[in-house]
């Protein structure tokens, strides 16, 4: 075989670099979907790397795939806790559903395949142990310790941006990043349009997609989901499937695989119908704000009540889907708690006392009194402090070192993160990012390990 010259390898690779955007151009509709080439970019630049084959959205699909925090979703709850059985959904198993049906809907309409897939991917990894019982009571524990709040869309970007690959994140898109913090799907509502996208780094919690393909995930949230639900259930024999109304099933179909077809395709005929009456009135093709991805108004209602009026009552608030709220509460707050006294009484060990007496000199409302912990600082100094913020990075590695990396201590979470992690996180931030990343069981074997003795022979 003849050997490949170096200029040879330069041009292939450069033709494969154009060939990957003409690809992702050539299937989308240029009026409505959004190329790879129109995005807002990344927080950081980055150097294109030479003979790319991928787009960048199919890029971010990659990293989002391939990250920690996406493998961690295989432990997690969707609706019943720690399922034995492998054909009872997990977090992840809805997360590739939602992903599938996204891009596969993205196909038929014309709209960008990798960008959709990516924001599937990603929607729900900010989701914490057990489910939307465990994202209820991080949330309350965050408030009553003076935090924000938790809400899994807004964390799931803040995994992404800030938690993954030791607190440097991925860099993803701000539209991947805008589709995750607005897919939620809670909601009555049948028809999603585009908003005007406002650049916000932060990615504050929006309703409303800034793209057609953040719109199609977040309605593909409650498709994958709602008959799937419904089979769980009734494997843990919680209801009977004939029990659906006949109301129901007689829109939507009976089967997992029938209602899905019966909504998608009721979305594919809308959207395209839409857009025949569109280019009818202006003879052209209406951008992205100027349609929608909706479901007609019989297969909504029908929707709506196979949500609200059967799996409510029927499986999500059925006793027997509750029983271990309560201890589900506990471990949470057990471990909130535990954290949060381990890291208010981290002492300022010896190696440091120059740092400390150094600090002392530049904050004059503390008038050299001494500080003995962590929680000391903060009440005196805050973390707005620059001294009292570095102070803290000191304080929390040299703790590290001095550890014994003990099950039931955060410190070694924090060990694999970097200094500006430790450095910007309160230590309500610190306690939540560490308790949302558990999977079920880690949650319990930590649990396990606070509460229960162990024997010393």
């Amino acid at each position: 075989m003849k050997r490949i010259s170096d200029e040879d390898r330069e041009r292939i690779l450069d033709e494969i670099e154009s060939h990957s955007f003409m690809r992702e151009e050539a299937s989308m509709n240029a009026s409505y979907a959004t190329p790879s080439s129109s995005s807002l970019g990344r927080k950081r630049q980055e150097e294109p790397r030479t003979g790319e084959h991928r787009s960048p959205f199919s890029i971010d699909r990659d990293r989002v795939l391939y990250s920690k925090a996406f493998f961690r979703l295989a432990g997690k709850t969707q609706v019943f806790m720690s399922p034995q059985s492998p054909l009872i959904s997990n977090r992840m198993t809805h997360t590739m559903h939602v992903a599938h049906l996204a891009r596969s809907i993205s196909r038929s309409l014309g709209l960008n395949e990798d960008l959709a897939e990516a924001i599937g991917l990603g929607h729900d990894i900010g989701h914490p142990p057990f489910g939307h019982r465990g994202e209820k009571v991080l949330d309350e524990l965050c408030k009553e310790h003076g935090g924000s709040g938790f809400e899994h869309n807004v964390h799931s970007v803040r995994v992404l941006e800030v938690l993954e690959k030791d607190g440097v994140g991925l860099n993803l898109s701000w539209e991947v990043l805008d589709g995750i913090v607005s897919h939620c799907g809670e909601t009555t509502e049948g028809e999603f349009r585009p908003e005007e996208p406002v650049k916000d780094d932060k990615h504050e919690d929006s309703m409303t997609p800034s793209t057609l393909e953040g719109c199609v995930v977040k309605i593909c949230d409650r498709i994958a989901y709602v008959r799937k639900d419904i089979e769980d259930a009734a494997k843990a024999g919680i209801i009977r499937e004939e029990d659906i109304p006949k109301e129901i099933t007689d829109v939507l179909g009976t089967t997992n695989g029938e209602i899905i077809n019966t909504l998608v395709k009721d979305i594919l005929v809308n959207f395209l119908w839409d857009r025949e009456l569109f280019y009818k009135d202006n003879g052209r093709n209406p951008t992205r704000h100027e349609i929608s991805i909706k479901l007609s108004w019989p297969v909504l209602t029908a929707l709506n009540s196979l949500i609200h009026d059967f799996n409510y009552p029927k499986i999500y608030l059925n006793p027997a889907n509750l029983r271990y709220e309560n201890q589900t509460e506990n471990m949470l707050r057990r471990m909130f708690e535990t954290f949060m006294v381990e890291l208010e009484t981290l002492e300022v060990p010896k190696a440091i006392q120059a740092s400390l007496l150094d600090f002392h000199g530049k904050f004059e409302a503390k008038n050299g009194q001494d500080y003995d912990t962590l929680g000391e600082l903060e009440k005196a100094a805050g973390w707005e402090n620059k001294d009292a913020r570095k102070l803290k990075l000191l304080i929390i590695k040299e703790n590290i070192k001095l550890s014994d990396g003990k099950i039931s201590s955060i410190l070694p979470f924090l060990s694999e993160m970097n200094d500006d992690y430790i450095m910007d996180a309160s230590m309500v931030e610190m306690v939540r990012d560490y308790i949302a990343l558990m999977t079920d069981n880690m949650a319990m074997n930590i649990f396990e390990a606070m509460a229960i003795p162990r024997s010393l022979v």
